[in-house]
């Protein structure tokens, strides 16, 4: 009772005061501005989207280039099989502050993400910035990929130079909107192996791609099994290129093979979006998105404030209301319990539809004889 106690105190405060004459509607409308935009795709390791149905998805997709076969393994939804050594919110405040280390081991790669919010019209704008580096047994990199995906009615296209993609849409819902995908100017690529130095129709390392697709609306939301039937097709097609000219002997590198090029960015039916990104050692991006609200436009230079001075408000606050250390528990005893409320907090999602309930259930989800 007395955590319950104090849960409630937290979420008491965590309403903004209002003067007593606003009515339950001006303070609804407030609250759901405020809260349109999150991370509320909790199945995947890191997505975002408004609390709208059939509107914009987001999400973080990644697999490591040593093994041709790693593109099977991409990591998008939290997978046990995956077997992450960590991942899962070490702060969050349900409003416009998340942060988490991923450690996937298997695909040699650390990222940790920042998720920062300003509020706006339209509900303002969002920033995340991912940062890590790939582990010390990983030769050939890893590719990162950010996708950004319409569910609903709008329009979206896409342009990619050498230093960002930038994506414009608008959606009734969402009103005009800008993403960009930033990479940092310290990513290096995978050193391209001598043998290939030579080859024909081998496309130049870059630092962002992109390709946009036309999917049914119904589709988007299996924009990780999308990409990986475009990865693979590229890759066969320029495997093939590359043994035809080496008189089979290659070699077929990860860096190569599945770097892609940029295509369909500007149809007018692409309603799907990915900014690919092969980096090898350490690595940072930033993903932007802004709404029509100059106000509420978000600058790379702001990211790493904002998150600092929200990451200080958090344990501020957190202490304030729970008073960990000053009942004498230690700081890996206060991180753990930091962990477990933002997991909760970070795990909250938007969902909408119809269930589905069976009217005859199956005899093995009955009561045991």
């Amino acid at each position: 009772m007395r955590l319950l106690g104090c849960a409630v105190a937290a979420l008491a405060t965590a309403v903004p005061a209002l003067a007593s004459s606003d009515s339950f509607n001006e303070v609804q409308s407030k609250l759901d501005l405020d809260l349109r935009w999150g991370t509320y795709r909790p199945n995947l390791y890191f997505g975002t989207r408004p609390r709208l149905p059939a509107s914009l998805l987001s999400g973080l997709i990644w697999f490591g280039l040593d093994d041709q076969r790693g593109w099977q393994h991409a990591r998008h939804s939290c997978e046990l099989g995956d077997n992450l050594a960590e991942y899962g919110y070490s702060r969050h405040n349900g409003r416009d502050f998340g942060e988490q280390l991923l450690v996937d081991g298997d695909q040699q790669v650390q990222i940790r993400s920042e998720f920062v919010k300003v509020p706006g019209k339209q509900g303002g704008s969002w920033a995340v910035r991912f940062s890590g580096r790939t582990l010390k047994d990983n030769v050939q990199g890893v590719s990162l990929a950010y996708y950004f995906g319409l569910e609903g009615n709008g329009t979206m296209s896409m342009k990619v130079s050498s230093r960002m993609a930038r994506i414009s849409g608008e959606t009734a819902d969402l009103g005009r909107f800008r993403i960009r995908i930033v990479p940092a100017k310290k990513n290096t690529s995978p050193e391209r192996h001598p043998a290939l130095r030579n080859v024909q129709g081998i496309p130049d390392a870059v630092r962002i791609s992109g390709v946009g697709m036309s999917v049914p609306t119904s589709d988007v939301w299996r924009a990780k099994d999308l990409f990986q039937e475009k990865v693979f097709g590229q890759a066969r097609t320029q495997a093939s290129a590359i043994l035809k000219q080496t008189d089979g002997k290659g070699p077929l590198t990860g860096s190569v093979l599945f770097q892609l090029r940029n295509e369909a960015l500007s149809d007018s039916g692409s309603n799907l979006f990915f900014a690919q990104m092969i980096v090898h050692g350490e690595f940072a991006f930033d993903v932007i998105y802004e709404c029509a609200d100059e106000d509420a436009a978000i600058k790379t230079r702001d990211i790493a404030a904002l998150a600092s001075s929200r990451r200080e408000d958090f344990d501020r606050r957190f202490e304030a209301v729970f008073g960990l250390h000053a009942k004498g528990f230690d700081a890996d005893e206060v991180e753990m319990a930091q962990r477990a409320l933002s997991s909760l907090i970070g795990g909250l999602g938007y969902f909408y539809g119809s269930s589905l309930v069976s009217p005859d259930p199956q005899p093995e989800y009955g009561e045991g004889e």
